[in-house]
């Protein structure tokens, strides 16, 4: 990938302020990203309210294992389906960033509205 980790967070920082720091924010929205892809490769409803369940009932593992255990989960998958994550990546970084940053406001807010979201920027 072009892209660093440390451009991404300026990126997130510079459109969503400060809530782009808050780690149960970005834990957050990881989890969306990651039902919206078990979603559109058929995992079913039933499916991932079986693994929440899961998840919820054991403990917490270590922070730094478990984002490893995830990067290489989605880079199987994506390998899988012969699918580039670096390139991937990469090319959703650069649409994102020709957003404006009104259009990111708004999906903020719409997730506070669900309860879905933090303190909107």
């Amino acid at each position: 990938m072009n892209i660093r980790p440390q451009e991404i967070l300026a990126w997130a920082i510079s459109t969503f302020g400060i809530i782009a720091i808050r780690r149960d924010e970005r834990a957050a929205r990881f989890l969306e990203e990651a039902l919206e892809l078990a979603q559109v490769e058929g995992v079913s409803e039933a499916i991932a309210e079986t693994i929440l369940a899961r998840v919820y009932s054991r403990s917490c593992g270590d922070v730094t294992r478990e984002i490893g255990q995830a990067q290489l989960t989605l880079e199987c998958l994506a390998e899988n389906i012969s699918f580039d994550a670096d390139d991937l990546a990469r090319q959703e970084f650069e649409r994102v960033q020709r957003l404006p940053r009104d259009y990111f406001v708004r999906r903020q807010n719409a997730k506070v509205a669900l309860g879905i979201g933090g303190v909107p920027s």
